[in-house]
């Protein structure tokens, strides 16, 4: 994918989610309770920014799904992509550079714990997955914290900090990898 397509691909998830938006404010109102299921499904677009270790910072993309088993516990899915350039590395400095492709792909299965307060929710996430970096797939786990706002009955507005952590390379040659992500997510309930 080239980042033409991945600032199509998220403006187009914007456009839709926003139409949604429209519609619902457009609809007359019915007398319907303002509280959500318990058990819901949310499907979410997000931008944001992927930090990967020794490489420059770049903008990140992608959908996440949420699971609400409950108003406390979620399992869902994430499916984003990125970029990990050398360009400052290779200015500065005399380090042989990593060979292969510097697209990440990240994708792998999520649990959360929230923290229930009303409209606004804090969270915390588990990550198990894969991560794609330089030809290399590395299974990956990771941390994060995350604040989930109530918008509407059927959106919510969610901004998540995650830390990837992977092994890259091999026997001597192998390091860890701690890729940080700060992701502004718009949830659609459906």
């Amino acid at each position: 994918m080239n980042d033409r397509f991945g600032l199509h691909f998220l403006m187009i998830s914007f456009l839709i989610a926003g139409t949604f938006i429209s519609a619902q404010s457009q609809t007359p109102s019915r007398t319907r309770p303002q509280t959500r299921k318990i058990a819901t499904h949310e499907l979410a677009p997000y931008l944001g920014f992927y930090a990967p270790d020794r490489y420059e910072t770049s903008l990140s993309y992608g959908i996440r799904y949420f699971y609400n088993i409950d108003r406390r516990f979620g399992v869902g899915a994430v499916l984003g992509f990125a970029r990990a350039k050398q360009d400052f590395v290779r200015r500065v400095s005399n380090i042989t550079l990593q060979t292969g492709s510097d697209r990440v792909v990240y994708h792998g299965a999520r649990a959360t714990q929230s923290f229930p307060s009303g409209k606004v929710e804090p969270y915390l996430i588990f990550h198990v997955g894969l991560t794609r970096l330089y030809g290399q797939n590395s299974f990956t786990f990771g941390l994060g914290l995350g604040t989930k706002v109530m918008t509407k009955r059927n959106f919510s507005l969610r901004y998540e900090f995650n830390n990837y952590i992977f092994t890259s390379g091999r026997d001597n040659n192998a390091w860890t990898n701690k890729n940080l992500e700060m992701a502004l997510v718009l949830g659609y309930y459906l």
